[in-house]
């Protein structure tokens, strides 16, 4: 879905130098773009807590949206938010946090990404069941990351009715 391209280009590293300085450069770029998501989402409270679980959604037009549309960046930026907002509110680490974002390429479908509560020890996560079952209610059009169940493309006009759905599932 989104390739494999990069495990090329790690053992293209080894004996480049300069690529290997091009993504330290890149890597720094993405922890302040990282830090700046995380900061406006919580200044300009952003992030929504629906019952079930905690939500953000990195809008259409967003200066961050490039840098985020790949799904490890996406989960990543999903637990820092998780993180920075269940530090202010306590009720949030007993639950999920789910994070979407539009792709830029393309605009008819959103990335959806999910982690598992800060509270909860283990690294298994529910959501990639919770995910397939909330899409499959309301027939949304859908495509799951092969080795991540907790994250997704769903076509933007199903985004809506997923949520409710989720929310549902969830509420159970």
């Amino acid at each position: 879905m989104w390739g494999i391209f990069s495990l090329t280009r790690c053992n293209s590293v080894l004996t480049n130098l300069a690529l290997l300085y091009t993504g330290i450069e890149q890597s720094k770029s993405l922890c302040c773009s990282l830090l700046n998501q995380v900061q406006a989402f919580i200044d300009m409270k952003q992030v929504v807590c629906t019952g079930p679980f905690v939500y953000a959604v990195i809008q259409e037009g967003s200066a961050e949206l490039e840098v985020f549309a790949h799904p490890c960046r996406l989960l990543k930026l999903c637990r820092c938010l998780q993180e920075a907002y269940c530090a202010t509110t306590r009720k949030a680490a007993t639950l999920p946090f789910i994070i979407a974002s539009a792709l830029p390429l393309d605009p008819e479908y959103s990335c959806v990404a999910g982690v598992p509560p800060l509270a909860v020890d283990s690294h298994k996560s529910y959501l990639g069941r919770a995910f397939q079952q909330a899409s499959d209610k309301v027939e949304a059009t859908v495509e799951f990351e092969d080795f991540e169940p907790s994250v997704m493309q769903i076509k933007s006009e199903d985004k809506a009715k997923f949520f409710d759905a989720l929310t549902a599932l969830l509420m159970t």
